[in-house]
């Protein structure tokens, strides 16, 4: 319930009215506008979007601060200013393998046909991913933590990252390689 000395000249007030015009202050200044319910579409364009982003947020969570890994992006200048190491990987990947539902779903082929698949699920749950979905996704692929883990190994391998396991093509990646990629997401002690 809004609270008002001089109604509609907006003398003073806060609040809303009957869910249509709102009261308040913006620098002092005293206003009146229409009430705006922000909607929050639940179609499956929105689910698909959401999918890829929270599930490679998760993905690039994985990767701790002063790791190994970070410190490779560091040291290529793969991390632009201003942005962060978690903002960068979920950008690349975005930009280069999930622009759109369907290079998702090409994406999440390519790993499901990987040979190494299993050795990539066992190793996401060992950096503490775990799978992402969206009830309301018009994809039909939920964002496996083994895929989050793959997405990560490819975006390393086309930074151009250094040394073992990077020197290895993804497709002849078994758990060797991921294991060792698993073991640079930890922190520096």
């Amino acid at each position: 319930m809004a609270k008002v000395t001089g109604p509609l000249m907006s003398l003073t007030g806060s609040g809303q009215v009957g869910k249509t015009i709102v009261f308040s202050r913006w620098k002092g200044q005293a206003y009146v506008r229409q009430l705006v319910i922000p909607a929050n579409p639940q179609s499956a364009d929105q689910g698909d979007n959401r999918m890829i982003v929270g599930g490679l947020g998760r993905a690039a969570s994985a990767v701790k601060a002063t790791s190994d890994y970070e410190g490779q992006m560091i040291a290529l200048n793969k991390i632009p200013s201003g942005q962060s190491k978690q903002s960068a990987l979920v950008s690349y990947i975005k930009n280069h393998y999930c622009m759109t539902p369907t290079d998702y779903e090409e994406e999440a082929t390519e790993y499901a046909a990987h040979t190494a698949k299993a050795d990539f699920d066992a190793g996401a749950v060992d950096a503490g991913l775990t799978d992402f979905d969206i009830e309301y996704k018009g994809t039909t692929t939920a964002f496996a933590a083994g895929l989050q883990l793959y997405l990560i190994a490819k975006t390393a391998l086309a930074y151009g990252f250094t040394g073992t396991p990077y020197t290895t093509a993804l497709a002849s990646w078994t758990a060797t390689e991921i294991d060792a990629m698993v073991a640079d997401f930890a922190a520096a002690v």
